[in-house]
């Protein structure tokens, strides 16, 4: 069992946006219960406006911070024990976010509030949010189909044929130029000889947008006007008879 690939979920950018429209809706949820004692010390429309607005800043922070994190050091995953950790060190500035809301609209409850319990309080939500979208990141993989690994026991199947630098980088996107194959990585690129349909047996979570261009799942970001964006800028060219499967494929592996 891949420990890695077990404590890991994709970070999808248009699921999260739909996940970040949800949140003032869910500050409006929590304003209807008072948790931590705003019940008594706020009314019911200060606890709309500060909610909505903590929720929605804090939401925002998390899900962009995670995006441009995920892209730049982990090829578009996001593994739940650097989720857990940036959860942790985005506690404090939730707290001073949420001391800020309650000067505008919670003014009376502030006596009533020490900063560190904001910090606990922060804690608390953020990893509860955490779990709840790890949990439903579980279930959708849950129901994927299973592909059977590329060679048994590695991690990296082109690592033997690429540089040094570049043995344990993640796959991203490959092209063919003649006899020969660019290979794209998180932390370069590097022209090997080898053909795409010989590379493309070897990496099998991807998919082939073009004859000459193959893309990994968590490396995609876009695609539009006939090109595919990876999250680290690069465009490539999505055949046009492929298109239909290729959408079909991202919603499946997003």
């Amino acid at each position: 069992m891949d420990l890695f690939r077990l404590l890991s979920f994709r970070y999808a950018p248009h699921r999260s946006l739909q996940a970040l429209l949800t949140m003032p809706f869910l500050g409006l949820l929590l304003a209807l219960f008072g948790p931590f004692g705003s019940y008594t010390t706020m009314d019911f429309w200060e606890r709309c406006a500060h909610f909505s607005l903590c929720f929605t800043v804090i939401g925002f922070v998390i899900m962009e911070g995670a995006y441009r994190l995920a892209r730049r050091f982990f090829a578009g995953n996001w593994p739940l024990w650097v989720a857990l950790v940036y959860d942790a060190v985005l506690v404090l500035p939730a707290a001073v976010i949420v001391w800020g809301s309650l000067h505008v609209f919670g003014r009376g409850a502030l006596r009533f509030v020490h900063f560190t319990d904001l910090l606990w309080q922060n804690l608390f939500v953020i990893w509860v949010v955490q779990a709840s979208i790890t949990l439903v990141a579980w279930l959708r993989h849950s129901r994927l189909p299973k592909p059977e690994p590329a060679v048994a026991g590695e991690a990296f199947p082109l690592a033997h044929r690429l540089p040094f630098a570049l043995k344990r980088s993640a796959v991203l996107a490959m092209s063919s130029e003649d006899h020969y194959l660019r290979i794209y990585t998180a932390r370069g690129e590097a022209l090997i000889h080898m053909t795409l349909t010989e590379a493309v047996e070897l990496l099998k979570d991807g998919f082939q947008i073009h004859r000459s261009h193959w893309v990994h799942d968590g490396a995609v970001k876009d695609y539009r006007n006939g090109l595919v964006e990876l999250n680290t800028g690069l465009k490539l060219p999505l055949s046009r008879h492929r298109r239909k499967e290729f959408e079909a494929w991202l919603e499946q592996v997003s």
